[in-house]
């Protein structure tokens, strides 16, 4: 998930259950070899018999207690939703987190239920798979022993100056433009699901070689990655993603699994898919070549 689709996660979360108090909370009703549960840091991601035990615990922390407000967060595992509950942060991405309003209809398959005192509701879904941690929180309301020194994309500190310190003291060799932007959790809330309109924006193929680009093409990704998250977080999400209503998003992607096979915005030509890296990459071959060396 990207730091975009956390912050929207985010804002919606406080437009809509902000301060209400947690009544019922039903937790691993339908365990998912994927989803995982834990009370601190050190038990992150740890056995299921363990992570099925912490869940166990879920409805002793947050029954009766108030829903404070969400944020999305940097950290170790990248970036994320936090939604602060009584002395608790629960994190979570990558699960479709929806909200109900009174006497809607539930999903029928959750991984996490919290129904509120006022007959609304939220719900975790991990079709994919994912975290739903609940960390203490310090004495200022952080989650203990989550952080990180990396400056958010969206801050004056993710400067050019800081991004082009990231390329040279990044060994590139044979590291791909998907690879250094993508992976390894290298540029925190930068994942594969933005990387496409980034790269789109500044016309580089995401299969180009790192070492093969010049400082005009550093400087048109940095841009890029500047002006797409907040168009993203403007127009509330993707037209490839859905928000917490089950809407989905107004920003129009230029090469996504929507436009594959349709004529470029920018040159005419047609968007492709290509299996790259682990997973897929959408990109126009025509105004994004692929720059060999």
């Amino acid at each position: 998930m990207s730091l975009a689709e956390c912050v929207i996660c985010a804002n919606q979360i406080n437009e809509t259950v902000k301060g209400r108090t947690i009544s019922k909370v039903i937790a691993n009703q339908n365990p998912h070899t994927f989803v995982w549960f834990a009370l601190e840091p050190a038990y992150a991601f740890c056995s299921h018999d363990k992570s099925n035990e912490f869940a166990g615990e879920y409805d002793k922390y947050l029954t009766g207690e108030k829903i404070k407000g969400a944020e999305a967060v940097l950290g170790g595992y990248s970036a994320y939703t936090f939604m602060y509950i009584g002395s608790r942060a629960l994190m979570f991405h990558v699960l479709t987190t929806l909200y109900h309003e009174k006497d809607e209809k539930r999903p029928k398959r959750h991984q996490l239920l919290l129904e509120l005192d006022d007959g609304r509701a939220l719900s975790f879904c991990g079709s994919l798979g994912g975290p739903l941690f609940l960390f203490e929180v310090d004495g200022n309301g952080r989650a203990v022993n989550y952080a990180s020194d990396f400056p958010s994309i969206l801050s004056d500190d993710f400067s050019l100056e800081f991004f082009m310190g990231l390329i040279n003291n990044t060994s590139l060799r044979s590291m791909s433009a998907k690879e250094f932007l993508a992976t390894k959790n290298r540029i925190p809330g930068l994942d594969n699901s933005i990387l496409h309109e980034i790269l789109w924006e500044a016309e580089i193929n995401p299969k180009t070689k790192m070492v093969s680009l010049k400082e005009s093409d550093f400087v048109r990704i940095y841009n890029a990655i500047k002006e797409v998250f907040p168009a993203v977080i403007a127009a509330g999400g993707k037209d490839t993603d859905k928000d917490i209503y089950g809407h989905f998003g107004r920003y129009e992607t230029h090469v996504s699994k929507k436009t594959l096979r349709e004529s470029c915005e920018r040159c005419g030509g047609l968007v492709t898919k290509e299996a790259f890296l682990g997973g897929a990459v959408y990109y126009c071959p025509q105004c994004q070549p692929h720059i060999k060396i």
